[in-house]
């Protein structure tokens, strides 16, 4: 006993220990998609000196930018900025004279600092070059702004959101539990488990960042699921637990039958979600893909402190926790009796609701996060939209040209002055001085390549500048091209985006189809179980659109600002992990009413007894994990709080409208051809009956509802 606790107290320091100094293996990049042209185009940017400036310092004057004293200071601090470690180029409205860098006004400039290396490179530079060029610099005032200080500010904001929620979080779910168990104790042992699986999604996390760039972002999301879905194992571990004591077999041996029982159906659990989080992975977005990795980790981890540590802490502490009879839920049967009487007026009567739910996504508009997803009077979000207000054109909104071998002078000029010539473009780089030649390694010879740079004021997402990106590829260039900047990266990964949302649909459709079919051994159920949960996730975004796009619900989920559009990488996310979750609740339905129908033949009875015997677990199991969301939902970074939001709304509407109303309707109206299937998908007969019950012990047997509150 004492080893199996040194071994255990050892484990959870060495994962502590992993954990600490995550952050700084973080990303705050990973948004942009991989190879495409902008992606290329950039690729051959960061072999110049002076590519997209990711820093971007706003320079204000106490009288006009122009006066001697003012280009005197701000040239002294464009050098000073140049010469800081880790800066690949500065571009300065003193050195350069480019209009596009001066106010409206005449008392602000800009100056564009290219940094050098990856993300983290760059995020590095940029904290240590901040603190020491802004503030008061002379006659000048200096604020900091640009895609890295604002990935900076986000990450930031992240961490303190989420020290925040867990604190809240984490006494709501032991309540809930302590209600649900009616033991302070037995509610204990999950949000042991769940903070045993936080730690160690952060330990792999910070061990996954020395390999591959992962976003700040995923902590959030990974710390909220991971918990959610360890305290959900837990709670099936436990409540077998319980009850094979209260059947009375011995603290130890009860440990164990939970563990063979329940603990196989955490693990099916486990890889139903690890296969629904490896469809992210084609998605060409570094932030999913890390996502992807850190979600199979993440479920991994839950499910083996779920059926290797919590039953060895049952065996040792069980004795103090009580017992509880399997009895089943009187509200869920009266409803299974109520919706299988009348399966046509129920169904109809849900159909109506969740249409309701699911009408908004017919006015989905797509788009991706930018400053405003951060909160309002954050020093990032208001240096973007003062910048966006006082000046003409803008660093971070440039579309970028690269062409590699760079041709003649004269091919240039005429090439830049129709680029100069399209709607939306305020100036372009020339021969005279608005463009850049330098001597890059494009491949296995040196060649001369050359860059120019379209100045524009137009919104990167935009309608007008996706129509620009496709003007200037249109255009006849004076040899091979590439078109980048932030305007390109979006028209970019949308249609990257689009293009990969198919395969990934098929991927998680494909083996939930072949999952459910080989356990059911029916072809109507996995194909009703797909349907119902493509329902619940297309209801879960109609409310995403209701809330984030069309800004309602602003005092229930909290402030935030309106874009117009939903960021369109946080569905894949969200549909892999609901996904996920809806067929596992599927199953543990499923579970008890085949158990009943196998044993009885009663095809009414099964799925009331299916319903009565899991809703209270389902119910539970839901509503912890919808309280994690939860603690997503009250971050103050939209992306945060949509995933929060997205899945709290899937899981509980999959949980009650779907689980309670529509399953048990449509079993009932399609009766027993709910079990057939082919000849060739059945079982050999001689074998039936006893792989029948090899089945029920692996998932129905373990999803034994949560006990009633004593």
């Amino acid at each position: 006993m004492r080893t199996l606790w040194a071994a255990v107290l050892c484990a959870v320091a060495v994962v502590c220990v992993a954990a600490l100094g995550v952050t700084a293996a973080l990303s705050t990049g990973g948004f942009n998609s991989v190879g495409t042209e902008s992606a290329h185009a950039e690729g051959l940017l960061r072999k110049f000196r002076g590519a997209d400036p990711g820093l971007v310092l706003r320079v204000r004057s106490e009288g006009s930018v122009d006066s001697a004293r003012a280009r005197s200071d701000g040239a002294a601090l464009a050098r000073r900025v140049a010469a800081e470690p880790g800066v690949a180029a500065v571009e300065a409205y003193w050195t350069s004279r480019s209009p596009a860098l001066r106010a409206h006004d005449g008392r602000s400039a800009l100056i564009g600092v290219a940094l050098k290396g990856d993300e983290a490179a760059q995020r590095q530079a940029a904290s240590r070059i901040v603190p020491q060029v802004t503030g008061r610099q002379g006659l000048l005032r200096v604020s900091p702004g640009g895609r890295v200080w604002g990935g900076i500010q986000a990450a930031e904001q992240g961490e303190r959101d989420l020290v925040r929620a867990e604190l809240v979080v984490a006494p709501v779910v032991f309540v809930c539990l302590v209600f649900a168990f009616g033991s302070w104790l037995a509610a204990l042992f999950p949000l042991l488990v769940g903070a045993l699986a936080v730690a160690g999604a952060w330990a792999f996390l910070r061990l996954l960042g020395g390999v591959m760039e992962v976003s700040a972002i995923s902590l959030n999301i990974a710390t909220a699921l991971g918990f959610g879905l360890a305290v959900d194992y837990a709670l099936l571990v436990v409540t077998r637990f319980r009850e094979e004591g209260a059947r009375g077999l011995a603290v130890p041996d009860a440990a164990v039958e939970a563990a063979r029982t329940a603990g196989r159906s955490v693990l099916v659990s486990a890889g139903v979600v690890a296969l629904a989080f490896s469809a992210l992975w084609v998605f060409p977005f570094p932030w999913l893909r890390s996502m992807a990795v850190a979600g199979i980790a993440v479920v991994l981890l839950a499910a083996t402190a779920s059926v290797v540590l919590l039953p060895a802490l049952l065996a040792m502490l069980g004795s103090r926790i009580g017992h509880s009879g399997a009895a089943s839920s009187p509200a869920w049967r009266r409803l299974a009796r109520w919706v299988t009487r009348a399966p046509w007026s129920w169904a109809a009567c849900c159909a109506v609701l969740m249409a309701v739910l699911v009408w908004p996504f017919g006015q989905a508009q797509w788009g991706f996060a930018d400053e405003r997803a951060l909160p309002a009077g954050s020093q990032a979000r208001e240096f973007t939209e003062r910048l966006r207000t006082d000046f003409p054109a803008q660093p971070d909104r440039d579309l970028i040209v690269v062409l590699t071998p760079a041709p003649g002078d004269r091919e240039v000029d005429r090439y830049a002055r129709r680029i100069s010539a399209l709607p939306g473009v305020v100036q372009v780089t020339a021969p005279t001085g608005r463009y850049r030649t330098e001597a890059a390694q494009t491949g296995p010879n040196s060649t001369k390549s050359m860059w120019l740079k379209a100045s524009t004021g137009l919104d990167p997402q935009s309608a007008a500048a996706a129509r620009l990106v496709e003007r200037v590829r249109e255009l006849p260039a004076p040899g091979p091209r590439w078109v980048g900047g932030s305007p390109a990266r979006h028209v970019d990964a949308k249609t990257a985006l689009a293009d990969r949302v198919p395969y990934a649909v098929l991927l998680m459709a494909a083996t939930t189809l072949v999952a459910l079919l080989l356990y059911t051994r029916s072809v109507l159920i996995p194909l009703k179980a797909v349907a119902m949960a493509a329902l619940s996730l297309t209801a879960s975004l109609g409310s995403m659109i209701y809330i984030f796009q069309e800004g309602h619900l602003r005092w229930l989920v909290g402030d935030f600002t309106t874009t117009g559009f939903l960021d369109m990488t946080i569905p894949p996310l969200l549909c892999a992990i609901a996904f996920a979750l809806s067929l596992d609740y599927e199953v543990f339905l499923l579970a008890r009413v085949k158990e009943h129908y196998d044993a009885w033949g009663d095809h009414r009875e099964a799925i009331v007894e299916g319903i009565a015997r899991t809703g209270r677990l389902i119910t539970v199991a839901a509503g912890v994990f919808a309280i994690s969301m939860a603690g997503l939902a009250s971050s103050g970074i939209t992306t945060l709080k949509m995933m929060g939001v997205g899945l709290g709304v899937a899981v509980l509407i999959d949980a009650t409208l779907v689980r309670g109303i529509l399953v048990p309707a449509f079993m009932q109206l399609t009766g027993r051809a709910n079990w057939w299937a082919p000849v060739w998908v059945k079982r050999p007969s001689a074998q039936a009956a006893k792989e029948s019950r090899h089945g029920q012990d692996m998932v129905a047997e373990s999803s034994a509802e949560a006990p009633a509150a004593h």
